[in-house]
């Protein structure tokens, strides 16, 4: 009966790829993509999920994880989602994230949600957390993944944390800015407890980790026992296997 609603807005609204944006048809792998994105879903798979800290500054995480490679079609899903005008596809990629990070098992459908058993009946995250907006009262999709992310694997969400001062974009900045950049820059709100709470932290994208890290130790500092951070992509540079010979990276700009 609880996701009765969501079925009926799947037959009103078809869910959409988020690779490419065809209809999903009733046997959609995953429940989330056309059958023609699959080879390319698993091309940008990041497999293991846990991310190397070798690549990434986790300095207040106990570790991170992400569902794909931040490059191609994922990408663009992804930079859709952010900036340009496409905010639902938010329920698939995080419905991807709890299938290829969480072990969840996919729906059977579109428009259904994955179903997700917790290792020996144990969760083990008490609270899911989104990473919050640079700017105040803005919508993010962080906190649309982890809305998402709460319903598919049982866990509450909450939104303690809050930004102390303007930051410069992280994108133009490399390891040593981004960290300066970030350093003391999110603080938990006022009368925030988290007492013994083993915080999921949410965003769409880790690079560097500089910005999971500083959520991360602002949680700790709120009484969190332990933080780890997932996100739909991890901004890494893509193994050899992994990458599209020349000729069909331009055809895929082209396509775009």
């Amino acid at each position: 009966m609880k996701a009765l609603p969501e079925r009926l807005a799947a037959l009103l609204w078809p869910r959409r790829c988020p690779f490419c944006g065809a209809l999903l048809p009733p046997n959609a792998p995953e429940g989330c993509l056309c059958p023609a994105c699959v080879p390319e879903a698993k091309r940008l798979s990041h497999d293991p999920p846990r991310l190397p800290e070798t690549e990434h500054d986790f300095y207040a995480l106990s570790g991170a994880a992400s569902a794909f490679y931040y490059a191609d079609t994922v990408r663009h899903a992804i930079l859709l989602c952010k900036g340009h005008g496409h905010p639902w596809y938010a329920r698939e990629l995080a419905d991807l994230v709890a299938v290829r990070v969480f072990g969840a098992e996919a729906a059977s459908r579109p428009g259904r949600r994955p179903d997700y058993t917790a290792p020996g009946g144990l969760r083990p995250y008490t609270l899911i957390v989104p990473v919050p907006p640079r700017r105040p009262g803005t919508g993010t999709l962080p906190g649309l993944l982890a809305k998402r992310l709460s319903r598919v694997l049982g866990i509450p969400t909450a939104s303690p944390l809050r930004t102390t001062r303007k930051m410069q974009p992280q994108k133009d900045l490399d390891l040593a800015e981004r960290l300066r950049n970030t350093k003391d820059a999110y603080a938990c709100r006022p009368g925030t407890d988290l007492s013994g709470q083993r915080v999921l932290l949410v965003d769409d994208i880790i690079t560097t980790g500089a910005t999971v890290s500083a959520c991360a130790l602002a949680l700790l500092q709120g009484g969190a026992v332990s933080v780890f951070a997932v996100s739909v992509a991890a901004n890494e540079e893509l193994p050899p296997d992994k990458r599209l010979p020349k000729k069909g990276r331009a055809q895929e700009k082209q396509s775009k």
